[in-house]
């Protein structure tokens, strides 16, 4: 049986270092290996990400857009999540959600169907006449905020039945019903401008009182002043009709202007004798 060979306590320790040693730098090279192949296939799997993305269309700095807001997700980049101003000719979700809005306030935006028309734009600007805002008939930063918390104008009278109330200092007109407000279009009333008329000078003004519908035409009448869509007068030739020319301020002769659109949907509802009050 051989013996074994005994070695000084400093040469076993000198011995034990160097085994240490090889083995710490056998892991080193090992990890230094592993990160520099996986350097290596993260490199060839972005430079293929990219290539896929520009041949997409997108642009380096798209990409990095991109990647800045994934990395910082409550930084300033905000313009591709901020809401689009809302303006004639537009279509969307947004738009419908804008009319659905609009409608259970009483404003009419016609057809809930999404297209930003001609019955949309007159809404919007009725609402921005009734909360003393831009007369634009775009939905921006501020009608928006008004239409978080919109308020209902005010009527004056509380009668049974249906009625017409004017208000030439908004240029607005609310329909109630039973007390409550039903409808509210935008007008466009007299412009206090003088104006000439077989032979006389008159002043461009819309009567104030209280008054009821006369007569009524349901057709186009041709006056001396102007067209008139479906006229409802109260007062002598001073009358509720549609018009091609409805905007945000006071431009008629004396009458009291509304789109054709809302014309139509209010001829059948002005009966002989509904109360109409005109006011400031």
């Amino acid at each position: 049986m051989r013996r074994p060979v005994l070695r000084p306590a400093g040469a076993t320790t000198r011995i034990r270092r160097r085994l240490l040693t090889a083995g710490a730098t056998t892991r080193i090279r090992r990890r230094l290996l592993t990160a520099r192949a996986t350097t290596r296939i993260r490199r060839r799997l972005l430079t293929a990400g990219a290539s896929l993305l520009v041949a997409a269309g997108m642009t380096a700095g798209a990409v990095l857009d991109a990647g800045a807001a994934h990395a910082a997700p409550g930084s300033a980049v905000t313009a591709a999540t901020a809401p689009r101003t809302l303006r004639i000719g537009m279509k969307g979700p947004d738009v419908l959600a804008l009319q659905q809005k609009l409608i259970s306030h009483h404003y009419v935006p016609g057809q809930l169907n999404g297209v930003f028309g001609n019955s949309t734009f007159h809404a919007v600007v009725a609402f921005q006449k009734v909360h003393g805002i831009g007369r634009d008939g775009q939905v921006g930063p501020i009608t928006r905020a008004k239409l978080a918390r919109p308020v209902a104008p005010r009527l004056l009278q509380r009668r049974s039945g249906l009625y017409v109330e004017i208000n030439l200092t908004t240029q607005v007109l609310v329909i109630g019903y039973n007390g409550a407000v039903f409808r509210i279009l935008d007008v466009s009333t007299g412009n206090g401008q003088p104006y000439t008329v077989d032979g006389s000078t008159r002043i461009a003004r819309t009567p104030v009182g209280n008054f009821r519908v006369l007569r009524k035409i349901n057709a186009w009448r041709t006056s001396t002043l102007g067209q008139l869509y479906r006229p409802a007068y109260f007062y002598g030739g001073y009358a509720i009709h549609g018009s091609y020319s409805v905007p945000s301020y006071p431009a008629s002769h004396g009458c009291v202007r509304v789109t054709i659109a809302n014309m139509d949907r209010m001829y059948a509802s002005l009966k002989i004798g509904t109360p109409v009050k005109v006011y400031r």
